[in-house]
């Protein structure tokens, strides 16, 4: 009789710890999710060099915004609002740097030193994202500046 409650008390005291262990586990497993479900772009300024179909260069090297995704997903670029007009991409897939060197660019203008644009696009749980920002042409550069990431509801 002893046993049995010295049994039955040990198994009560596993399950109360399985339960904790479960808990907890699940709280980490949900968090590490939240760490690695951020959605963020990286836009620079880069000149890129125009080649013909034969891979002849072009007459010099045109400025662009060369787009990456830095963050852990993969993400569908759905359009660009450029100067105001509209440029659709069609849910260009833009996959994470940490796994393929994928990036697409926006031609800038080399005849007015001002633009604004938004970039909207959706990551894989489909959720919409957008991005804003403006660039400058000052000192013989451009000069880019966007705001982080948000979600549009």
């Amino acid at each position: 009789m002893m046993f049995d409650i010295f049994t039955l008390a040990v198994s009560f005291l596993a399950l109360i710890s399985s339960v904790i262990i479960g808990r907890k586990q699940f709280e980490l497993n949900r968090l590490q999710f939240a760490t690695q479900d951020k959605v963020e772009l990286y836009l620079l300024v880069q000149l890129i060099a125009l080649t013909d179909v034969n891979g002849s260069p072009l007459d010099g090297k045109r400025p662009v915004i060369y787009i990456r995704n830095v963050g852990n997903n993969v993400v569908y670029l759905d359009k660009y609002l450029f100067n105001g007009r509209e440029y659709p991409l069609g849910r260009e897939v833009l996959p994470p740097l940490s796994t393929f060197d994928g990036y697409h660019y926006i031609f800038l203008p080399t005849d007015i030193p001002h633009v604004s644009f938004e970039i909207d696009f959706y990551d894989w749980r489909n959720r919409s994202w957008k991005t804003k920002g403006y660039a400058d042409f000052q000192d013989g550069i451009w000069k880019i500046t966007y705001s982080p990431c948000e979600q549009k509801m």
